[in-house]
């Protein structure tokens, strides 16, 4: 395995803005996005809930085929490479994008050796308003101090963003101190978490959350977490948003 040295993008939709009403998902698929049952069940959710954005994260790509991700412009953000396969988050959008920025963790994890990704992208909202988006799979296997290290190389990267914004993904928050480390992140870029009324079906590591979507300047319409049927260790977060 070795590092990528480029991300992979098809960008279709760059005339056009972000939609004044728009849902995201948010999904760590574990590696099973080749697998025909991942398909299915993606386009099901697709079909059900017309996503404006989605943000995946252990996307597995084939480096001799193309990524299908229906009507979708796309970025992904690789943070492992083998001969055969490409691996990351995946962030998918049906409106432009103005930039993007891949942020790959200092740290390596102590079981794989391997970095963790972050997906910064903006999308237009009006003439003269973007929003932020990161696509965050957080480091594990790490002590706190390097989790926190982290946390704060992507506050550098972000803390400068005036308007709207949303940080979400797999932040392996499995113990209190992570936690923590989290929510003053959060507090620090002026964030508000998501809720959700039945969390059943959410992915928690000894009774802490690990999955989260965090939001600024939006308003909240709808939350869910949709059971997958154990099609992946974690299930699909969704949120539906109004600008405001």
């Amino acid at each position: 395995m070795f590092i990528p040295n480029s991300i992979i993008k098809s960008l279709k939709h760059q005339e056009e803005p972000l939609k004044g009403e728009f849902s995201l998902l948010c999904w760590n698929v574990a590696k099973l996005t080749l697998k025909s049952s991942y398909k299915e069940f993606l386009d099901s959710m697709i079909q059900n809930h017309d996503f404006d954005l989605l943000l995946l994260q252990e996307v597995k790509k084939s480096l001799s085929s193309e990524l299908g991700i229906h009507d979708y412009s796309y970025i992904l953000s690789p943070n492992i490479q083998t001969k055969k396969h490409m691996f990351g988050v995946m962030s998918a959008f049906k409106s432009s994008c103005e930039d993007e920025l891949c942020l790959l963790s200092k740290k390596r994890e102590l079981k794989y050796a391997t970095h963790k990704v972050s997906l910064i992208t903006h999308h237009k909202i009006s003439e003269d308003k973007t929003l932020l988006v990161v696509n965050l799979h957080a480091i594990n296997f790490v002590h706190n101090r390097d989790f926190k290290n982290e946390l704060d190389h992507l506050y550098v990267s972000i803390r400068n963003h005036r308007g709207a914004m949303i940080v979400a993904g797999d932040f392996n928050t499995w113990n209190l101190k992570r936690s923590h480390l989290l929510k003053e992140f959060t507090e620090n870029l002026s964030l508000k978490k998501v809720e959700f009324s039945d969390e059943k079906h959410l992915k928690k590591i000894f009774t802490n959350s690990i999955d989260h979507i965090f939001y600024r300047e939006l308003n909240v319409t709808y939350s869910e977490v949709i059971d997958s049927k154990k099609i992946s260790d974690h299930n699909p977060i969704i949120a539906k948003f109004s600008t405001l």
